[in-house]
């Protein structure tokens, strides 16, 4: 008789070599397909069960597929449950058998027991093809809609892959899902926001001219977070749910770039995000770091811009190596467009170059050879030898020729 999953799992653990693994596994499978035979139903999902485990071993479980697309036509929640798990570890996109679990997922969908209806959200938003996509658009539209918070945070995740298979559809889920920026329930505001971010990164122009109205519902919502108060549910190192401002100023980026009219209307609540927000706390650097790409991102006025580069110049001089490596990163990117922005902060980026971490003064000596001119090839060519003598031996014949290299330019 069949082990239980446990008594498997001890089994394979106190094997002493790979092939005794490869014995009690090769047993096993065969008491499984002996059961899978003999159309046992009161012990498909442990045995389902156990293939799954033999899956994560990295041992062939295809042969089981189809009792997972069983288990989701079962009427119970835990065979469902099991059956949805297994689907979404075993099989891919690619797989044919995946459009045989089409109808029971649709079913699933609309069925009365809220939880069932999100196992096969879940499962479409991580499995769905093409064909799978257009068939259960209008259930997953429907349940956008739906009274219960959790269906309507699941579809619009579920919307996600939906409309990135059949971006045809997005002007059926248009107003679905612009309602759920007026949602009360914390969880579908966050679920929707990201569903926006990810169509207007996937299909910008059609995202964007659908999305675009939302620009100043948007920007109130930012005002109000930035000016609330406490909230205990939300508020992290004294900053006001960053996690939604972050997505805020995301969506706001992306619709703010080819539209002179968005990026007028958010130019007051960026340079009222970047002067407000506290920066004793990674929370707070998260929202400014977002707010200056939004900035860099858009076609921001030239103080903004200015700010934005300030903002960054205060990164390199904090003690998290994280933050400054951020810092750099990203002045990296500005020096391209606008170099003497970035030659302001020559003297903070000449200071990386002495930090202990070996990530961050590699990172500095490209910034710093990056904003080499005629003005500043004396000064800081004096700083690149300096730093010669602490390189990596490994690194100093390399770094010997970009300085003869840059001297000789200029």
């Amino acid at each position: 008789m069949s082990m239980r999953l446990r008594e498997l799992i001890r089994a394979v653990r106190a094997c002493k070599t790979a092939a005794e693994e490869r014995a009690v596994i090769s047993q096993e499978c065969a008491l499984i397909r002996t059961a899978i035979k003999e159309e046992n139903e009161a012990m498909r999902h442990r045995n389902v069960a156990k293939l799954l485990y033999i899956h994560m071993l990295g041992y062939p479980s295809h042969w089981g597929q189809m009792e997972a697309l069983k288990l989701i036509a079962s009427p119970g929640f835990p065979e469902k449950r099991m059956g949805y798990l297994t689907l979404m570890l075993l099989l891919t996109e690619k797989e044919e058998v995946l459009m045989l679990a089409t109808n029971s997922m649709n079913n699933d969908l609309m069925h009365s027991n809220s939880h069932i209806a999100g196992l096969a959200l879940t499962a479409l938003g991580n499995l769905a093809t093409t064909e799978m996509a257009r068939d259960v658009a209008s259930n997953v539209e429907k349940l956008l809609r739906s009274s219960n918070p959790y269906l309507r945070k699941k579809a619009c995740l579920c919307a996600v892959r939906v409309l990135e298979r059949v971006p045809e559809l997005l002007e059926d889920f248009t107003d679905a899902l612009v309602s759920t920026l007026k949602d009360r329930h914390h969880g579908v505001l966050n679920a929707g926001l990201q569903c926006m971010v990810r169509l207007l990164e996937a299909h910008p122009e059609e995202a964007a001219a659908a999305f675009r109205p939302l620009v100043p519902a948007a920007i109130r919502m930012l005002r109000h977070l930035l000016a609330a108060g406490f909230e205990p549910e939300h508020t992290i190192a004294g900053i006001t749910d960053p996690f939604l401002q972050v997505k805020l100023l995301r969506v706001l980026c992306l619709l703010g770039r080819r539209s002179e009219e968005a990026q007028e209307a958010m130019n007051d609540i960026l340079a009222q995000t970047a002067t407000h927000t506290e920066t004793a706390k990674n929370a707070g650097n998260a929202i400014l770091y977002e707010c200056v790409q939004t900035i860099l991102r858009t076609e921001a006025e030239a103080g903004l811009r200015m700010l934005a580069v300030n903002i960054l110049g205060r990164f390199l001089q904090n003690r998290d190596n994280n933050i400054r490596y951020v810092g750099l990163n990203t002045l990296s990117r500005i020096a391209q467009d606008d170099l003497p922005a970035v030659q302001r902060h020559r003297a903070v980026i000449v200071d990386c170059l002495k930090d202990a971490d070996a990530t961050l003064r590699a990172r500095a000596l490209e910034l710093v050879l990056q904003i080499v001119d005629r003005a500043t090839v004396e000064p800081l060519a004096g700083e690149l030898l300096n730093y010669l003598v602490v390189a990596p031996q490994a690194a100093k014949a390399d770094l010997c020729s970009r300085i003869v290299e840059v001297v000789d330019k200029f």
